[in-house]
């Protein structure tokens, strides 16, 4: 790595090439300039060049020679008429201890032989010795006292010169460096895709410094295992599409990640720490520097060059510099992201609320499930597998698979899987980062594909009726945190298999009774006993329906207030302390305060959704002012006035037919937003007797009722009422708007002659 500082003595060891040129006239010439590392531009071996030729001017010496040293090299530049002898031999000169110069004698009798006498200064820069001048006198002269001390003077001229050329380089570092940290402290505030803000990071970093190897990596506060984000070099797409994950702790990376402290590894040979990486093998040096919230880790970001002691003092507080900016930011978008991801669970979890309670075909409920599923948890499969009534299990739903219909013939004994049992027994989430490592899997038909799979139990009642799961087919790819929102979609899922089974049970029943009457005409009285005594059990399974439904929207609810709405809340304390510790920062200061209003519009919004789920109001005030509020409640971007009047003198119904007829007027005022596009609707409850009716009219595009006939909304709506024991009138033709009317106590529509449907 070019010439130690110091005396000059012959090496043998690295021969320096001594280049001869053949000019046009067939003489061999030597050039007057040979570089061997460039550390000087052009302009400034000119200068320096300039003053050789003045040195030789001032001494009278007939040829001058520079020997100068650095880390990566040596550089050799001479001047003057030198012999081709001398000229090719300053190659063969190595720098030893600095102090005195004394020639070696190969140089002095070459030198001698070719009429020259040498003499030498050793050049001592501010920064330490830089190298040495030789200047050559012709022995014909007179040898005179003072050449000793010219020749010293030429050394002061020189070093002069190299210390004012190496402190502007310095000041051109100095401005490069403050660009760099410029440049990414804009985009850190102006990027907000993370892959993108990730990307621009390390390009910055490479391109501006010329390190041989960028990378980013982020540590899983679960797993304690840091993992490869970005990266930029000549191997970057290589490393990025291989995938790095190193444990906390192992290797340079893993020792900064646990640690929290800066690394720097000279010579990696050297280093015990030091774990090479297949893709990189020519990496001499290295450099890792902590991602730091406080005294957490977030990441570690590594550099890597192909070079020995590759990283210069002010490169490392630049780079723990810029480690320190980008930390707050990497953090800032983990937690917009974490936030759009619980969001979006949250919606979710409503959609799959809603679907439940407007659907009882099994099949549909399982389909909309399985299909909301793909918003939150990435999966190439996901099926439903249910335990029936002889122990077996069968996959009841599947997608996703090459064969669905293949994977949905599968039926197996729990007894004969031995993964069954912590599922369907001790109701645990499961989740195997490689299925081919675990000697307990079973390859089932259509599933030879999945390498990792997560499965939650279908738990109600504390009864488990089978497990929903989901798989990948790479290794390593579910976390618990796809876990934990697995189980959730299994609760939902559970509830609505039972809805579906009860629903089923009761549709198969009813068929039955059909058949039963139509095949014992002959037995009316028995039947029509039996009949009355079905419609009864029907009523109670609805009721129970109705209830398992409300129950199980209590408890969302309950679930949504204890944990999601305090998770938000607590999100909104910490950033409130964040603004607190960012000071003067108005910048920063304005992107927080805007993360504040988005949560505390997230919790409004939470609070909405947790009414609709169970109207408290209902249980404290009763069925009117329940409805007064709710139609008050709408929100103010939804184009619908809404009146209720209340006719008569109004009595208990109780609290089942309450709750009945409060969802069957959001069902419809709802409706009559989505589908209908209303502008007014009209409600009228009116007491009688014994009997209240209730009609919710609209001014929407109304419909074909025989085409509305399968709706899911209006199947919901007369389902509510039977379990009460009322009946549903419904009138609407296209563009004549809607109405729906309930009869509670009596026959509907006595007043005025309507038909019941």
């Amino acid at each position: 790595m070019g010439f130690p500082v110091g005396d000059l003595a012959e090496t043998t060891d690295q021969p320096l090439a001594r280049p001869l040129y053949r000019d046009d006239d067939g003489t061999h010439m030597l050039r007057l300039q040979r570089i061997l590392a460039v550390d000087l531009a052009a302009p400034d071996r000119g200068r320096l060049d300039e003053r050789l030729q003045r040195a030789l001017a001032v001494t009278g010496a007939g040829w001058a020679a520079v020997l100068l040293s650095s880390d990566r090299g040596a550089e050799i530049l001479v001047a003057g008429d030198i012999p081709p002898l001398i000229h090719r031999h300053l190659g063969d000169l190595r720098l030893q201890a600095a102090g005195a110069v004394t020639m070696p004698t190969f140089m002095v009798n070459r030198a001698a032989s070719q009429g020259f006498a040498v003499e030498a200064a050793p050049l001592a820069g501010r920064d330490g010795p830089r190298g040495h001048v030789l200047l050559g006198f012709p022995r014909s002269e007179r040898a005179r006292p003072e050449r000793a001390e010219l020749v010293r003077l030429v050394a002061d001229d020189l070093v002069g010169f190299l210390d004012s050329n190496s402190l502007a380089a310095q000041i051109e570092r100095i401005k490069s460096h403050l660009a760099l940290v410029h440049r990414l402290g804009q985009q850190v505030t102006s990027i907000h895709d993370r892959t993108e803000l990730f990307g621009e990071i390390t390009r910055l970093i490479h391109h501006s410094l010329g390190y041989d190897h960028i990378q980013l990596l982020l540590v899983d506060e679960e797993t304690r295992r840091i993992a490869l984000v970005h990266a930029s070099g000549p191997f970057a797409d290589q490393l990025l599409a291989a995938g790095f994950s190193e444990a906390a702790g192992r290797g340079i990376i893993g020792r900064v990640a646990e640690t929290g402290q800066l690394r720097i590894s000279a010579d990696v040979t050297q280093d015990s720490h030091f774990v090479s990486h297949v893709m990189l093998p020519n990496t001499q040096s290295e450099l890792a520097l902590p991602l730091r919230l406080g005294q957490r880790v977030i990441g570690v970001l590594d550099i890597q060059s192909d070079r020995r002691d590759a990283f210069r003092r002010d490169d490392v507080i630049l780079l723990q510099t810029i480690a320190d900016q980008i930390a707050p930011a990497i953090e800032q978008h983990r937690l917009f992201a974490a936030e759009r991801h619980e969001r979006a669970l949250a919606d979710t979890l409503a959609d799959v609320s809603r679907i439940i309670s407007s659907s009882l075909d099994p099949d549909q409920v399982l389909e909309a499930v399985l299909k909301e599923l793909e918003r939150v948890v990435p999966h190439r499969g996901c099926r439903v597998t249910l335990r029936g009534e002889d122990g077996l299990m069968r996959v009841v739903a599947a997608k996703g698979y090459p064969d669905n219909d293949k994977v949905r013939a599968v039926t197996f004994d729990p007894a004969e899987t031995p993964l069954s049992r912590p599922v369907l027994e001790e109701h645990r989430t499961i989740i195997l980062a490689d299925v081919t490592s675990e000697a307990d899997w079973v390859v089932q038909p259509g599933t030879e594909q999945v390498r990792s799979w997560c499965a939650a139990p279908l738990v109600l009642g504390g009864e488990c009726l089978g497990w929903l799961c989901i798989d990948w087919p790479e290794p390593g790819f579910y976390m618990p945190e796809s876990g934990r929102i697995v189980r959730t979609f299994a609760d939902q899922a559970a509830v609505a298999i039972a809805n579906a089974r009860l629903f089923a049970r009761v549709r198969d029943l009813s068929e039955a009774l059909e058949q039963k009457v139509a095949d014992r005409t002959i037995e009316l009285r028995a039947a029509r006993d039996e009949i009355e005594r079905k419609a009864v059990e029907l009523r109670a399974l609805l009721r129970r329906l109705v209830g398992v439904q409300e129950e199980e929207r209590r408890r969302i609810a309950y679930d949504l207030h204890d944990s999601v709405a305090q998770s938000i809340l607590a999100s909104t304390y910490e950033l409130q302390a964040l603004r607190r510790r960012v000071g003067d920062r108005p910048d920063l200061d304005a992107r927080l305060t805007e993360c504040q209003r988005m949560l505390d519009t997230t919790l409004r919004e939470m609070k909405q959704i947790i009414y609709a789920l169970r109207p408290t109001v209902l249980d404290e005030l009763g069925l009117i002012p329940a409805l007064e509020n709710y139609l008050a409640s709408l929100p103010s971007n939804v184009p619908l006035a809404a009146e209720i009047r209340v006719d008569g003198t109004p009595f208990a119904l109780g609290p089942d037919v309450d709750l009945a007829i409060y969802r069957i007027v959001q069902e419809a005022s709802q409706n009559a937003v989505r589908h209908a596009g209303a502008r007014n609707l009209n409600l009228t409850l009116a007491f009688g007797p014994s009997r209240l009716d209730v009609a919710i009219r609209d001014d929407g595009r109304g419909f074909a009722l025989d085409a509305a006939e399968l709706g899911l909304g209006l199947v919901g709506i007369r389902e509510r009422a039977h379990a009460v024991g009322g009946e549903v009138a419904i009138e609407s033709r296209p563009g004549g708007g809607t109405s729906i009317l309930i009869g509670v106590g009596g026959i509907i529509g006595e007043s005025d002659g309507t038909a019941a449907h």
